[in-house]
């Protein structure tokens, strides 16, 4: 029997030789999904004749602890980006990965080749760690690969990030809310991959659609909050911002036009009075529709010998 905790993910630059970075999660849904055919052929016996893969589905997602230098690479290439002197922008480059699932037990590998990131998300609730979730979509399947000639990176090993000490609160029009604070967010970037399959192939092709960054939030109830929910129905936008990041590794999210969503909140028996606001990034006056820069500290030199 295989063990759960000996599963291992790694993943390297798609048709790379170089060494595999072993990733870090707290658990995953990678693999390889069949989608059948099944003969409809009429019979005088009552008996059904069988079925035939004719889709193979590779990818699936990763769930994470958000810490420093871990994820970078995904985080641009939810994007289509690469970092650039430390800064992230919507990019229209897709960025591939292939992914190796390692059984490591059982000496079993499959590797998934051609993998685009369709989605990121980042998740913050107060007192809470910093969570992510990773979706992949790829192009090809090997069920037999062979790593024994293969090197690997150990598992970055930054402390986690937590919604109390390495997130700096959220910013609306450059200051925090007057009297209150928000309580949870959540970002997520969509790349809308299309998909599609070409006659004489199992595994199916993904394209690039437009981007989609979108926000979730819980916002203590005040004045100030509530004029969240007023410039929603008067489609007046808002600029949002916050950092987050340990040891001097940060990473900073500006979103210049947040498009609002939101209702005033009803009243309940000895509760907290909260707001649930969704935000829908659009194009700013900069030209962007988020903007991420890293801060990535100089390492201190090795003592002489």
């Amino acid at each position: 029997m295989a063990a759960s905790n000996l599963v291992r993910i790694a993943y390297r630059a798609n048709g790379s030789s170089g060494p595999w970075q072993i990733l870090r999660r707290t658990n995953d849904a990678l693999t390889a999904g069949t989608e059948v055919q099944r003969s409809d052929e009429i019979r005088s016996d009552r008996q059904r004749s069988g079925q035939k893969v004719t889709t193979i589905t590779a990818g699936g997602t990763l769930d994470v602890e958000i810490s420093a230098g871990s994820y970078d690479d995904f985080l641009a290439a939810a994007l289509c980006t690469t970092w650039t002197d430390n800064v992230l922008t919507v990019g229209t480059t897709p960025v591939r990965f292939d992914v190796l699932k390692s059984y490591m037990d059982s000496d079993e590998h499959i590797m998934f080749t051609d993998m685009e990131v369709g989605q990121f998300s980042i998740s913050a609730d107060s007192g809470q760690k910093i969570t992510g979730q990773i979706t992949f979509m790829g192009r090809a399947v090997d069920a037999d690969y062979d790593p024994s000639g293969d090197t690997f990176l150990d598992e970055t090993t930054t402390i986690i990030f937590d919604a109390s000490s390495n997130l700096n609160g959220v910013l609306v029009d450059g200051a925090p809310l007057v009297n209150t604070c928000f309580k949870s967010l959540g970002l997520t970037i969509n790349a809308n991959l299309q998909t599609d399959q070409c006659i004489g192939s199992q595994f199916q092709n993904h394209f690039l659609g437009s981007s989609d960054i979108t926000t979730t939030s819980t916002v203590r109830m005040a004045s100030s909050s509530l004029d969240l929910w007023r410039r929603s129905i008067a489609n007046e936008p808002i600029e949002m911002a916050f950092m987050m990041g340990a040891n001097g590794y940060t990473y900073n999210f500006e979103l210049g036009r947040v498009d609002l969503s939101t209702e005033p909140p009803s009243g309940a028996l000895d509760a907290i009075l909260d707001m649930s606001v969704d935000g829908t990034a659009a194009v700013a006056a900069n030209g962007e529709m988020i903007t991420i820069t890293r801060n990535v500290p100089t390492p201190e030199p090795e003592p002489a010998p």
